[in-house]
């Protein structure tokens, strides 16, 4: 072959080359997306964007995570300000925060006197259902109409009938 006749030749062959590669990124193959990740869409698409996801609840198990006892609890269910020590006539306020979630869990609160001795005399109980998602607190507290005796005291945290937290305090003139 001549000189002059293979010049069309590489010519067709630089043009099927040119073309192939075009085409070649014209279809690109995408690659999936990550688990969770959200699908690309093209930008001239007419469907209407997705709405936000609804936060989902927690699927962790429900434990308590603190136990606060003060003189007041703020409106978050929180003691704002921990405490060891009250007169007779002061309220107890416990907080139980608690983090995970639970469709109906038993929260109970037992509040003794401790004698000298050790041996404790039950002086309340409160059980409240809940069913959280989430963070949450819990508040529970402790009043008697003629006054706390004075003494030792102690609060126990149970969760679904299991012991999970106690906190000693003290009642004092």
């Amino acid at each position: 072959m001549t000189d002059f006749a293979k010049g069309p030749t590489r010519l067709l062959s630089l043009s099927l080359l040119i073309a192939a590669a075009i085409l070649a990124a014209c279809h690109k193959s995408e690659t999936p997306p990550e688990a969770g990740a959200p699908a690309a869409s093209p930008a001239n698409s007419t469907a209407p964007a997705a709405a936000p996801a609804a936060p989902q609840a927690s699927t962790a198990p429900l434990k308590v995570v603190a136990l606060g006892i003060g003189k007041s609890v703020g409106a978050d269910h929180k003691v704002p300000a921990e405490a060891d020590t009250f007169a007779p006539s002061d309220t107890v306020y416990a907080s139980v925060g608690t983090t995970g979630g639970s469709p109906a869990a038993k929260l109970t609160v037992r509040w003794s006197w401790v004698a000298r001795s050790g041996a404790e005399k039950p002086v309340g109980d409160e059980t409240k259902t809940i069913a959280p998602t989430g963070d949450t607190a819990t508040e529970f507290h402790l009043a008697k109409l003629d006054g706390l005796t004075t003494g030792d005291y102690k609060i126990e945290i149970l969760l679904d009938g299991q012991s999970v937290a106690t906190k000693a305090f003290r009642v004092a003139k």
